[in-house]
């Protein structure tokens, strides 16, 4: 372990749950607001470049991100469901064809769209309800310690 692990890292005041969430919503870090978490769209890195935080904390983490991707959708979908109510009550015959279309594209595309958006969020979510306990810190630091003596173009570099 490093002796750069201050008292501030355990004992620190913690993060509101504001600037975790505005972060979360960014797609960057909920504890150190570092961005570039993603490998690519839909792979996230196992932990933060910058402050070594471990976003899946327990086997079935991101249940949670599930549930926060399938509430996003459904709320889309929920708008253009009332859209087309609104649409039928001042036009009793309009064609249901384009809100079908409209919430088909949707129903595909948002979750697709909103899925690393939804992993950093529910990581703000989890951060705020559940602290880092001393061994997390410990290990993200430990991580950060073993990043930095592996060097940036060793092969041999842990994730």
């Amino acid at each position: 372990m490093s002796d750069d692990v201050t008292p501030d890292d355990v004992l620190g005041p913690p993060r509101t749950w504001e600037v975790m969430l505005k972060r979360g919503i960014r797609k960057h870090c909920p504890r150190c607001g570092a961005g570039k978490l993603y490998e690519s769209w839909f792979r996230m890195k196992r932990r933060c470049p910058r402050c070594g935080f471990m976003f899946e904390r327990e086997p079935g983490f991101f249940v949670g991100a599930y549930f926060i991707n399938f509430a996003f959708t459904e709320g889309l979908l929920f708008v253009v469901v009332m859209s087309f109510v609104f649409v039928l009550a001042n036009n009793a015959g309009a064609s249901i064809v384009p809100p079908l279309v409209v919430g088909g594209i949707l129903a595909l595309l948002a979750p697709l769209v909103f899925y690393p958006y939804s992993r950093t969020i529910w990581s703000a979510i989890d951060l705020a309800m559940t602290p880092l306990e001393l061994d997390e810190i410990v290990a993200a630091r430990d991580h950060l310690d073993q990043q930095h003596r592996a060097g940036p173009d060793d092969p041999g570099k842990p994730e």
